[in-house]
């Protein structure tokens, strides 16, 4: 062997060393150091402590969602930031450490070793993609999402960590199989945007009125009312554009409704209606603010009928006597309901 192969060979041999003490001293230092919940950064303690407060509450989301039952996968996307499995399983991994808590907790927190090889299935995306199933040390069909600083300290955002997370775990575990149309990229002419106000209008009484807390009839007087001005959209909107609207406004509204009440829970103020800049913003500002040219039409899919489902589906929930409702949008949501179609059905004149 020639001396320039020797020392090739050499000098793969050490990085190969290298790379073993490296790994090895990783998956050590995960093992032994801040191993206990005042340990940790404050963002990973600020995060872990929302979602205790929420699993605290005892309160349901939704029928049949219980995110507490699901294995869970924090991560800080902050430089050298760490990623943690919340489940109720016992897990036995050199890549995975136990983070004790002085006080019993009805879950466990792992710390994940950042040499665990299949950390790189969570490098692309802020959250699951829906349809793909994810594993981690030997769990299936978990959840992952991705937090920063902003994700605690940004105020009147949906992107708030825990609303976030109940939001789109709800996407991935209840509305796995629903067609996704979307009304982003379509936009009305001026005479079905004079309905559009129309109905933004009524939908202005609505919040209001369950806001002030009205009565189960003042509530079905302002149903009816939609109800009449959703019977002229639908004979003078165009039917595809009208479809994919409503069928946004459900899917969006219904997770925007999981992110309100996971607030309420959580003690973070966001509600229907919150921009990040302000919470005084009204339906009936709408269509007036994209024909003054201040915001386009764009605005109805990305953010509106995420707050007018969210309206809706409150409404529900005020005319319902129970939560059986629920049970009817589960089973037919992938299908042919919409919040307009149960509301037609069964407030109907």
């Amino acid at each position: 062997m020639t001396d320039k192969k020797r020392k090739s060979g050499n000098v793969f041999l050490r990085l190969i060393l290298a790379l073993f003490v490296i790994f090895s001293a990783g998956i050590g230092m995960n093992k032994v150091l801040n191993t206990d919940f005042e340990d940790l950064s404050d963002l990973d303690k600020d995060v872990i402590s929302e979602y205790d407060k929420f699993i605290a509450s005892g309160e349901s989301l939704w029928k049949d969602y219980k995110l507490e039952d699901k294995d869970l996968v924090f991560v800080n996307k902050n430089a050298f930031g760490r990623a943690y499995l919340i489940t109720k399983n016992d897990i036995s991994s050199i890549f995975a450490k136990e983070i004790n808590f002085y006080k019993k907790k009805p879950y466990k927190v792992y710390r994940i070793s950042r040499f665990y090889p299949k950390r790189i299935n969570y490098i692309m995306g802020n959250f699951n993609t829906n349809g793909k199933t994810y594993k981690l040390l030997g769990l299936d069909n978990i959840f992952y999402v991705k937090y920063t600083d902003e994700s605690i300290s940004k105020k009147l955002t949906s992107k708030h960590f825990m609303p976030n997370l109940a939001h789109e775990a709800y996407h991935y575990y209840m509305q796995g199989d629903w067609k996704n149309l979307s009304f982003r990229g379509l936009s009305y002419d001026e005479d079905e945007l004079n309905l559009l106000d129309r109905e933004y209008q009524i939908l202005d009484e609505i919040n209001n009125g369950i806001d002030n807390d009205i009565s189960k009839d003042e509530l079905l007087e302002l149903t009816r009312s939609y109800l009449d001005i959703m019977d002229e959209r639908i004979k003078n909107t165009d039917k595809e554009k009208l479809g994919s609207e409503l069928f946004e406004e459900s899917m969006e509204g219904i997770a925007n409704y999981i992110t309100i009440k996971t607030s309420k829970i959580v003690g973070y103020d966001y509600d229907v209606m919150y921009f990040e800049n302000t919470k005084d913003v009204n339906f009936s500002d709408v269509v007036p603010t994209i024909r003054k040219g201040d915001v386009g039409q764009d605005i109805l899919g990305e953010k509106i009928v995420y707050e007018s489902g969210a309206v809706l589906t409150k409404l529900i929930e005020r005319l319902e006597d129970d939560d059986t409702w629920q049970d009817e949008i589960n089973r037919r949501g992938s299908k042919d309901l919409t919040l307009y179609s149960f509301l037609k059905e069964n407030y109907g004149k």
